[in-house]
C-alpha cells in the first residue's frame, strides 16, 4: 500500500517537472541604443515642439511595405538626441536585413528631418549592434509666400521713392504714380499698384494692388 503511494507521489513529481520544463523560460529583451545626430548644422530643431520618432524595420522584401518591430518615440529636443530600442529576440528570423529608420516631424505632422541612408542594423547574436550614430538631414520644405497687397508705411513719403520700393517688394512692372483728382480706371489687375500723391509729390494715402 505504501509503495503504492510513492508510486503515485513520485509520478506527479515527474510531471510537475516535465511541465515547468515546457513553460517558456523568461527572456530579458535586448536593446539597440544610440544617437541621432545632426552633422554641420544646428543643435536645435528648426521648431519647438517636435517628435522624435525611432524606428527597427524588417526591409528583407524589397517589393513589400517594411515591417515596423521596434519603435522609440520622444521629444526632439537637442540634438544629439539619445534613443533606446528595445526588442524580443523572438521575433526576428535568420536571413533577413534589419534597419533603423528615424523621423522628427513637428505638430502638423509635417516632416522636418529624416535620415537620407540606409542605416542596417543586426539586432541578435554575438555580432548585435548594441550602439550606433544616426545622421539626418533637413528636409527643406517651401514656406507659402505671403504676398503684399498694401503699403501704409509709404504714406507720406516721396512718390518716385515708393514707386521703387514697391517694385523691388514685389517685381512688378505697373506700378506708377498718380496725381489726386486724376481720372483712373475701374478694372482691377492683380499686378498693378497705383500710388496716390498729393500735389507735393508725397504719398497721400496706402498704395495697393489695384
Amino acid at each position: 500500500m505504501m509503495n503504492t503511494f510513492y508510486l503515485a507521489i513520485g509520478a506527479i513529481y515527474l510531471f510537475v517537472l516535465n511541465d515547468a520544463a515546457s513553460l517558456p523560460k523568461y527572456e530579458q529583451k535586448l536593446a539597440i541604443r544610440g544617437r541621432v545626430i545632426f552633422p554641420g548644422g544646428s543643435r536645435l530643431p528648426i521648431e519647438s515642439d517636435a517628435v522624435l520618432t525611432v524606428q527597427l524595420l524588417d526591409t528583407s522584401l524589397a517589393d513589400a511595405p517594411a515591417k515596423t518591430l521596434a519603435r522609440s518615440v520622444g521629444k526632439a529636443i537637442r540634438f544629439p538626441m539619445a534613443f533606446a530600442l528595445k526588442y524580443s529576440p523572438r521575433i526576428f528570423s535568420d536571413g533577413h536585413s534589419y534597419s533603423i529608420q528615424v523621423t522628427i516631424r513637428n505638430k502638423q505632422n509635417e516632416l522636418l528631418y529624416i535620415n537620407d541612408v540606409r542605416i542596417e542594423v543586426i539586432p541578435i547574436g554575438v555580432d548585435r549592434t548594441k550602439l550606433i550614430d544616426i545622421p539626418v538631414i533637413l528636409v527643406k520644405k517651401s514656406p507659402p509666400k505671403q504676398i503684399k497687397s498694401q503699403w501704409p508705411e509709404l504714406v507720406g513719403k516721396n512718390g518716385n521713392e515708393a514707386v521703387k520700393i514697391i517694385k523691388q517688394e514685389t517685381g512688378f512692372t505697373n506700378v506708377m504714380v498718380v496725381e489726386e483728382g486724376s481720372l483712373i480706371t475701374m478694372d482691377y489687375r492683380a499686378n498693378r499698384v497705383r500710388v496716390f500723391v498729393d500735389k507735393q509729390g508725397n504719398v497721400k494715402a496706402s498704395p495697393s494692388v489695384a
